[in-house]
């Protein structure tokens, strides 16, 4: 059976991303998946990268919160990520959580200068949501707030992906039943 790790960043509950958010939940609990949720606004996740922690520059530290956060990864076989849109990018709690616990060593490594991902074997759903319509995200940005996650991270760490557009996110009474659809889809998508 699957393990589902679902990874929250907004600091709020009662938009499209909490109603998302729920409408999983809810099917996890129907379905008794094994499932967690770490929501870094409730947690009140501290996303900035620490000079002992900057792998780059040859430091290794990595907090015990972080380690934690690595085996719960390393332990989930499928992951959603909910976030909104924010000026074409992530919310930064997210960026920050992705900096300090997706480290060289755990979610990658080089060999022979060529990157081979540690995470394989697993499968990501990512839903974003964005007040603006989904023409200027998907063509005038390149999807650049999903890329950047989808492509540039959790493929480079060698998982499978998928993305869910929600555009138009301004009215949540009448984006219900799509919504409810989306959690459908992902769940579909991460069987």
């Amino acid at each position: 059976m699957s393990k589902y790790l679902i990874i929250f960043a907004h600091p709020s509950h009662e938009g499209h991303g909490g109603y998302l958010l729920s409408e999983i939940e809810k099917r996890l609990k129907n379905e008794q998946k094994d499932y967690e949720l770490i929501d870094l606004y409730a947690l009140n996740y501290d996303p900035l990268l620490k000079k002992e922690e900057l792998y780059s520059a040859g430091n290794k530290e990595i907090s015990e919160e972080n380690l934690i956060f690595q085996t719960k990864i390393t332990t989930a076989d499928r992951l959603i990520f909910i976030y909104p849109i924010w000026w074409q990018n992530m919310p930064a709690i997210l960026k920050g959580f992705l900096d300090r616990v997706i480290t060289g060593g755990f979610g990658f490594k080089y060999v022979l200068g060529v990157p081979v991902g540690l995470l394989k074997g697993k499968k990501a759903a990512i839903f974003a949501s964005s007040a603006g319509p989904a023409i200027y995200t998907r063509f005038f940005t390149a999807n650049a707030a999903i890329n950047a996650l989808k492509k540039h991270i959790l493929a480079f760490c060698g998982m499978k992906t998928k993305s869910f557009l929600f555009a138009n996110a301004r009215n949540l009474e009448k984006n219900k039943d799509r919504l409810a659809k989306t959690a459908i889809n992902i769940l579909h998508y991460l069987r």
